[in-house]
């Protein structure tokens, strides 16, 4: 792939990382409430599940999938009802405690499953592979499978890397804010408020 082309790739998936969306309202959350280490753990786990969505259009199974509404459907509401329950716990446990306690809380592997769940559940990121990943695919140059291996891993890459990025700077609210018990429990109300946001939006939206 020539290197501009590459280059307009990259800008797409990195606009696309900084869109906000469920995947950017879930690790953000768990960066506000228990830190960075949280945050990065949970977009870890989002990008885990980019490499089932790419294997998933490499095997054709993305366009069975929108061939078949009731089944992308059937995805879709799975993902509502998965964010309307992360959103619920969020609430549940808005009670403040000090960060070092709530460290214990959860481990990193909880995060890491959390983040891996919504994506998986969350059928959007099918469909933007399906209609971004065809379009960098060129069946002249051949190697069609390398061609997809490469534009996926790209893809990862940058928005594991972008979202890491926002994790950081997102991190330093957590010690500013977060020493204020009334700071910590608006935020959290505000971030479950946008992650129901998005499950709504996500009912509302007839996948093609």
């Amino acid at each position: 792939m020539p290197f501009s082309e590459l280059l307009i790739y990259i800008i797409f998936v990195v606009g696309f990382a900084l869109t906000p969306g469920p995947n950017m309202m879930l690790f953000l959350a768990y960066t506000f409430e228990y830190g960075r280490k949280a945050g990065w753990a949970t977009a870890a786990g989002i990008v885990s599940a980019f490499v089932v969505h790419i294997t998933a259009i490499i095997l054709g199974l993305t366009a069975i999938l929108l061939t078949l509404p009731h089944a992308l459907d059937v995805l879709r509401y799975c993902g509502i009802a998965y964010l309307f329950y992360l959103a619920l716990r969020n609430l549940k446990t808005a009670k403040w405690k000090p960060l070092h306690d709530k460290a214990e809380i959860e481990s990193l592997k909880d995060f890491y499953i959390k983040g891996l769940i919504s994506n998986l559940l969350n059928p959007g990121s099918l469909v933007l592979y399906f209609s971004l990943i065809p379009q960098f695919i060129h069946p002249e140059r051949g190697h069609f499978l390398a061609q997809n291996l490469l534009l996926g891993a790209v893809q990862m890459l940058f928005s594991f890397i972008t979202n890491c990025i926002i994790i950081y700077f997102a991190g330093y609210t957590t010690h500013t804010f977060f020493k204020n018990e009334k700071y910590q429990q608006r935020v959290r109300y505000v971030m479950s408020f946008l992650i129901v946001l998005f499950a709504v939006r996500m009912l509302f939206i007839k996948m093609q």
